[in-house]
């Protein structure tokens, strides 16, 4: 910006430079950094990387593996298509097979990462959940 305030005030309530002093400022007070030290304890960020460890920990490889087959896939589509003409069964070819694989897999992952979601995160996410509403409660009784 050219150093116009993007909505005028009237000049008795603008500071050196045009801009508002802090008690004209919208939002809240200023807080005295002391305050912000605890707003994050060791055991509630100990906790949330936690949790990100547990999803990753199923997420990263199966994205891996559903990526790395249906890749596996178009490059041997590319790459060796008398290997994907190969018929198995009646009309039904090895590259259709390895397609219709691939398909059963995904659905496979999604309902696995579901499950390790709903069995592994999901407790952890709401004992983090409680943790940091007592937390919170102790904060607002001081």
């Amino acid at each position: 910006m050219n150093g116009h305030h993007p909505y005028p005030q009237p000049a008795a309530h603008r500071g050196p430079a045009g801009v508002p002093p802090a008690a004209a400022r919208p939002g809240p007070p200023p807080t005295d950094l002391r305050d912000l030290r605890d707003l994050r304890d060791p055991r509630e960020l100990r906790d949330l990387s936690e949790l990100r460890r547990v999803r990753r920990s199923f997420a990263v490889p199966a994205a891996v593996t559903v990526i790395g087959g249906h890749l596996l896939l178009v490059l041997l589509s590319g790459v060796a298509p008398g290997l994907m003409a190969v018929p198995l069964l009646g009309h039904l070819t090895f590259g259709l097979t390895l397609a219709l694989a691939l398909f059963a897999a995904l659905f496979l992952t999604a309902w696995r990462y579901e499950r390790h979601m709903r069995n592994r995160f999901d407790p952890l996410a709401d004992e983090v959940r409680a943790q940091r509403d007592r937390t919170d409660a102790r904060r607002g009784e001081r």
